[in-house]
């Protein structure tokens, strides 16, 4: 039984503006949208400038599971990540026993190159520590929610962050902000800092 939409739990997440002028009118079939949107959401779980997401991601998150029509998912997911590949939405490229996928993107574009010049190997342990968070807000609906308002300044030094802390241990430090209540990126900042050079322990 389907349980009513009864509305968004966090702000606006990012989604290219070009999906909606160049690719939405274009998609005519349904799970080729759905495994661009599952996806574009996975990249936005991940930090740095060489986010990549592979099929098992796609598997550990049970909307996309249902989605995809439960114990047939895999197959329908994959014949739509194609379509996906075919359509240069994402970018593909089989790395050890995976498929990687990138967004076709400037960064997404760049990675895949330093991947096939052997100047990038792709983290062996980032799609294998944990199922992806479906309720977690990215740190800027973060900060936005319990810090302050999102300034140009604090965005640029939020973005910094993400490419160089993990984003739970980002969240951890604003959460411990907020109970010391110390609510500025600059306290958040020494969480982190302290957390890279010492360790951070739970």
């Amino acid at each position: 039984m389907n349980v009513p939409f009864e509305g968004f739990r966090f702000g606006v997440e990012t989604v290219p503006k070009q999906f909606f002028s160049e690719l939405l009118p274009a998609i005519d079939d349904l799970d080729e949208l759905r495994a661009a949107l599952f996806g574009i959401f996975l990249l936005n779980q991940f930090s740095g400038d060489s986010r990549y997401i592979v099929l098992k991601d796609f598997l550990e998150l049970p909307s996309a599971i249902e989605a995809f029509g439960g114990a047939g998912a895999e197959r329908r997911l994959k014949k739509a990540l194609a379509k996906a590949v075919e359509r240069k939405i994402f970018l593909r490229v089989r790395y050890n026993e995976d498929d990687l996928y990138f967004l076709n993107s400037p960064k997404g574009r760049a990675a895949l190159k330093r991947l096939g010049d052997g100047e990038w190997v792709p983290d062996s342990f980032l799609h294998i520590a944990e199922a992806v968070n479906v309720d977690r807000p990215n740190i800027f609906t973060l900060y936005e929610e319990n810090i302050g308002p999102l300034t140009p300044l604090i965005a640029d030094r939020l973005k910094d962050a993400e490419a160089r802390y993990r984003p739970d241990w980002i969240a951890a430090a604003i959460d411990q902000a907020v109970v010391n209540n110390a609510r500025s990126w600059r306290y958040i900042e020494t969480i982190l800092a302290n957390w890279k050079e010492n360790g951070r322990n739970g």
